[in-house]
């Protein structure tokens, strides 16, 4: 009886310890869910990209859930300031370079952790251009991404049926001028049908200009100031006036409003980032083109404005270890592999550089000159482009009332 009693409780004992055993294994390897909210600007090309490279990390980290949001690029400041200071903005956004000194000097971002990346790393693997002003204080704010400079594509069906070669492409703004009112078509009123060159990306067109035109900074950041309307940056603005006004015009606003005219074979030339390979194969898939160095100012060494755009973990989040796990993550080799093939980007990171396959815009690299553009607003150039085409008011009048308005606005972002 003894032994039957003694076999009876070793087996309830071994049971029990089995279960503990087995509780203490679940606990052990289980991993608490995170949930990271991510925000960026909307772009077909990085969208896709993106989307690429969610499961990919997902699958690496169970424990973390990857929720984005992409609003349309015209809404994403309000909404991404807003949530900020109300103290609910997401995990991970991504901000662009102007926008650097505004969010780390308000606090809205969280330093690079020494687990993620080291200083000396930083420095060491990315283009020095591309983390530059998210350093202070000795530590670096975000890693980047969407990094860009400009480049000239030509259609080149259109270009020989106006008599142009796409081989022999425009060097000097003079020549492009020449070129693009060559390919302008009309129609009996004088409307435009064909533009010389898509002038739709503002940004991309005054930019190109203004840091060709303008030798010193075209935003003074230290004296919080504009510089566009010194006498290099009104002849910057008056190529702008030959591009836009009156009857040899090569594009117009009016024309094609909103639509991707050399996407849809309506145009010429037209100046964009790499990053425009990617929205001409979806929408143009059959478009024959070459890319070509920015023009240059007759006897000057060419300039190629770069931009890039940074990753960064909000200041505030409960989750700044996955946070930055997924930052990490989108600034690896293999995410920027991703980001080169499916959107068209350049590569941050420096060993990279040699398997960009276009040799234009790998070797435009090397003519690269920061942007040095401060918050957000772009908005004001645009505006002063846009009536420059629209209107009939003298340029240096329009120039002097945007460099007023963009001096507030500097300043508001550095105060």
């Amino acid at each position: 009886m003894r032994r039957a009693w003694t076999r009876l409780l070793a087996m309830v004992v071994a049971s029990v310890i089995a279960t503990t055993l087995v509780s203490l294994g679940a606990v052990v390897g289980a991993q608490p869910k995170v949930t990271i909210v991510h925000w960026q600007h909307f772009h077909e090309g990085r969208a896709a990209a993106l989307k690429a490279l969610i499961p990919a990390f997902q699958g690496e980290n169970p424990g973390i859930t990857i929720v984005t949001d992409l609003p349309p690029y015209e809404q994403y400041f309000d909404k991404l300031l807003a949530a900020l200071a109300a103290g609910t903005g997401p995990d991970v956004f991504q901000v662009p370079m102007g926008m650097a000194e505004q969010l780390i000097n308000g606090g809205y971002l969280a330093p690079v952790p020494g687990s993620v990346a080291t200083t000396a790393e930083i420095e060491r693997r990315y283009l020095r251009w591309t983390t530059a002003r998210f350093k202070k204080g000795g530590k670096y704010y975000g890693l980047p991404t969407d990094v860009q400079h400009l480049v000239l594509y030509i259609n080149n069906d259109l270009a020989r049926e106006a008599g142009l070669d796409p081989a022999n492409p425009p060097k000097t703004w003079d020549d492009l001028i020449a070129q693009a009112r060559k390919a302008t078509k009309r129609d009996a009123q004088g409307n435009i049908v064909q533009a010389g060159l898509d002038t739709r990306y503002k940004w991309a067109v005054y930019t190109a200009l203004l840091y060709q035109f303008v030798e010193g900074p075209v935003i003074d950041a230290a004296a919080k100031r504009a510089t566009y309307d010194s006498p290099q940056g009104i002849a910057a603005w008056k190529v702008v006036e030959q591009l836009l006004r009156g009857p040899n015009a090569v594009d117009s606003p009016r024309f094609m409003p909103g639509q991707r005219k050399f996407e849809l074979k309506r145009a010429v030339f037209y100046i964009n980032h790499p990053v425009a390979r990617s929205v001409i194969a979806r929408i143009g898939p059959d478009i024959k083109y070459t890319i070509a160095p920015v023009p240059a100012i007759k006897g000057k060494r060419p300039v190629a404005p770069g931009h890039h755009w940074a990753y960064v973990v909000n200041a505030r989040s409960k989750n700044q270890e996955a946070a930055w796990r997924w930052v990490k993550y989108l600034a690896s080799e293999r995410a920027v592999r991703t980001w080169m093939r499916v959107a068209g980007d350049l590569p941050s990171l420096v060993e990279l550089l040699p398997t960009e396959p276009d040799p234009v815009v790998r070797e435009s690299v090397k003519l690269v000159r920061p942007v040095d553009y401060v918050g957000v607003c772009d908005p004001i150039r645009n505006d002063l482009f846009e009536a420059i085409a629209l209107t009939t008011r003298p340029v240096e009048d329009l120039v002097r009332e945007a460099v007023q308005k963009e001096n507030t606005c500097v300043q508001q972002a550095l105060r």
